[in-house]
């Protein structure tokens, strides 16, 4: 194997730690190996440049008999020659610990949209972001999401509870629900349930969202047995 690409494969290890978690766990996950292979290259060049930086704030508050031993030293690429020693493989482990911390702030940015919600409440855009309106619902810490009417009118039936977990497969939308009450349209109590899972296509289900903010809690629990009505935290 060419030692000049295995030196680069280990260097470039904390963007691929940081891209993969975000690949899992993220929410615009890309598809082509392109793509992957630029959020990996940035994600690992933002890591060592958090890396030098914090070495440097370490290096000015440190006690002058350590600042000797806080160095950066990168490794200097040439062909058929090792070039990563002891302190080169200490720093990419480094780096690797900043791009892991890293890839958990940015998944908590990035899926809470907090760039996206900043610019909203500077009334700078009116977008919501680049995924779809599901995503960005139920993603959403506001109260009138948490509590739902799934309407299934193929099988003419209500699932009302609070959602617990969701997510998008395809064409298809996923979504557990707690303390459920299942009533047929017209409002008729049929049964309850603790947790259901629904599985609908996305043309075949309507949600709504009751919550009305300061309602009386006796309209939450006349609400909870006939699937109408207004519900409270």
């Amino acid at each position: 194997m060419d030692i000049l690409f295995l030196e680069i494969v280990i260097i470039f290890i904390p963007g691929i730690i940081w891209e993969r978690i975000d690949n899992r766990f993220g929410i615009n996950r890309p598809t082509s190996q392109f793509d992957i292979l630029r959020r990996a290259f940035c994600f690992g060049l933002t890591s060592y440049v958090i890396l030098v930086l914090l070495l440097a704030l370490a290096k000015d508050f440190a006690p002058a008999s350590y600042q000797q031993y806080i160095t950066f030293k990168m490794a200097s690429f040439q062909k058929d020659s090792y070039t990563l020693d002891k302190a080169v493989v200490n720093e990419i482990i480094l780096a690797s610990g900043v791009a892991l911390v890293c890839s958990f702030l940015w998944l908590y940015i990035t899926n809470h949209k907090l760039p996206v919600r900043f610019m909203q409440f500077m009334r700078a855009t009116k977008r919501y972001g680049d995924e779809d309106v599901w995503d960005f619902t139920f993603n959403s810490r506001r109260a009138e999401v948490e509590y739902i009417h799934f309407r299934d009118f193929e099988n003419e039936l209500t699932y009302s509870g609070w959602v617990e977990l969701f997510s998008e497969t395809g064409q298809a939308r996923e979504i557990v629900l707690r303390d459920v009450v299942v009533t047929s349209l017209d409002g008729s109590a049929a049964y309850r349930t603790p947790r259901i899972y629904l599985a609908r296509a996305m043309d075949k289900m309507t949600i709504e969202f009751p919550y009305i903010a300061g309602a009386d809690m006796e309209n939450a629990d006349e609400h909870k047995a006939d699937g109408t009505g207004s519900v409270v935290r």
